[in-house]
């Protein structure tokens, strides 16, 4: 069920909720109408688009509030925004002010998920939020949340993911510029209802998929900022085991040759369809090489029985049973959604993207780097994603201050005295390998992806301990050296 506003006069001052609804609940996860479960009350979808558009941003500010006392004594904020009111589409947010600081003197971070079209609940719940979900059903706190250094907004997007929904075909992001103004349209409303976040330095972070919506939107954001209302304080861009380029789409393949798990005649079998893969990248032929991707990691994952391409090393995701948790009728009113589902991954978001689906964000990540810090981290353990293919292609990016990354030194990334990965960073780039992680390393590592970023955020250079020197190593390969000492 969704909801709009009217107002019945100046006078009076009245706020009507008035509550639209469809009769056909039998519409499949994906279709363009919320489902609608009968003799439930779930309360109503909050849209707070009127509120921000009539200047009633404290009552705005006041209906987005979600009951602590189901969220083991959280703060926070949930509601929707209309991106598109030609097509009634809205995306849903969370938004979690920083844990004891004044909330516009620390960072925050807006957090877009993959997929595309997989739901933030992801990350609320399994890796930076301030929640877990225990075998019982019932939240637990989570040690190692961001939200102990920084303040959190998750935005489920591109439109029809998670929460956020259209009620029109049309209403559907084809395409990554449509994305970035909608993400762009619900940020402009969110920092009008809450504005004191305009000044704290902003951080756009995201995994895999949003190695390509993180700079797009960051870049709406830098072309915007001498207009009305883009005095938005941005400091930098995380880009967690991101896909950023054209040619990782097939690059993939080369984790499981060098972690062993295939070998160099399965390798041969599936030759000819990563040939079939590059040809389609090189004519620009985005359907094809979509399908052809898809096809080559169901066989990739075949032929070395992994049924977790994400971490090697684990058999499934792990996650916790949020999904029942958020079931739950008085949770469903607590975070005002009423009667629209979750779609945890929707195939219809992917599928009206795939003519996106070779999207090149190099040269706007390229371009940020001029003004802007980036965070590139890595799980070590990936293979859709694999952290050697990632190091190459940041090689290969040029902007004016790329020379100081290449010549810059790896050091080893300790935390609590243990190695816990391994970091370089030079002009304006920090690269950062995640040891014994896979592609979600805030979830596989928990406690040193948290350090690690609330260094980073705040310009703490990272630890560089001693470490042999290169000319050493060079002279000890040249046989001029005996001894690395």
């Amino acid at each position: 069920m969704s909801c709009f506003l009217s107002f019945t006069t100046q006078v009076d001052n009245v706020i009507i909720f008035f509550c639209t609804t469809d009769d056909d609940d039998a519409a499949p996860s994906g279709d363009l109408k919320p489902a609608l479960e009968q003799k439930i009350d779930n309360g109503t979808a909050l849209m707070l688009t009127p509120f921000v558009e009539n200047g009633l941003l404290e009552e705005g500010r006041k209906a987005a509030e979600v009951d602590p006392r189901l969220f083991l004594g959280v703060k926070f904020y949930t509601g929707y925004f209309t991106v598109d009111k030609t097509y009634d589409s809205n995306t849903f947010f969370w938004y979690f002010p920083v844990q004891g600081t004044p909330v516009n003197e620390a960072p925050w971070i807006i957090w877009l998920q993959g997929g595309p079209g997989t739901s933030v609940v992801l990350s609320v719940f399994n890796e930076i939020g301030p929640f877990k979900v225990n075998s019982e059903g019932g939240l637990e706190s989570n040690p190692h949340t961001w939200l102990q250094n920084h303040s959190l907004v998750f935005i489920e997007s591109p439109v029809g993911t998670g929460y956020s929904f259209t009620n029109h075909k049309d209403g559907f992001a084809r395409d990554i510029a449509t994305n970035s103004k909608h993400l762009y349209n619900a940020l402009g409303q969110f920092l009008t209802l809450f504005p004191e976040l305009r000044e704290a330095p902003l951080f756009i972070a995201g995994q895999s998929y949003a190695g390509l919506t993180v700079p797009a939107l960051a870049m709406e954001i830098h072309s915007r900022k001498h207009l009305p209302g883009g005095d938005i304080n941005l400091k930098g861009l995380i880009l967690g085991n991101a896909r950023t380029e054209l040619d990782m789409l097939a690059e993939f393949v080369r984790p499981f040759y060098h972690f062993g798990l295939l070998v160099e005649e399965q390798m041969q079998l599936v030759q000819p369809l990563v040939d079939a893969l590059r040809e389609d990248i090189a004519a620009n032929r985005s359907i094809g090489a979509k399908q052809k991707r898809r096809r080559l990691v169901t066989v990739m994952k075949a032929l070395s029985h992994q049924q977790y391409e994400y971490n090697f090393l684990e058999d499934s995701w792990n996650l916790g049973d949020y999904q029942r948790f958020l079931q739950k009728s008085e949770v469903k009113r607590a975070l005002h959604v009423g009667d629209i589902k979750l779609k945890f991954e929707n195939f219809t978001v992917m599928d009206e993207l795939a003519p996106s689906f070779l999207f090149n964000s190099r040269p706007l990540v390229e371009t940020l780097l001029n003004y802007y810090d980036v965070l590139a981290m890595c799980g070590q353990l990936d293979l859709m994603m694999s952290c050697a293919v990632a190091a190459e292609h940041h090689r290969r990016w040029r902007w004016d201050r790329s020379d100081e990354f290449l010549d810059s030194t790896r050091y080893p990334l300790l935390y609590e005295g243990r190695l816990a990965g391994y970091h370089k960073s030079g002009g304006r780039l920090t690269e950062v390998m995640v040891r014994g992680a896979g592609h979600l390393a805030p979830m596989d590592a928990p406690a040193p992806a948290r350090w690690l970023v609330a260094q980073w955020t705040r310009g703490h250079p990272l630890p560089q301990p001693p470490t042999t020197p290169l000319h050493v190593i060079r002279e000890y390969v040249s046989g001029e050296r005996d001894s690395l000492i």
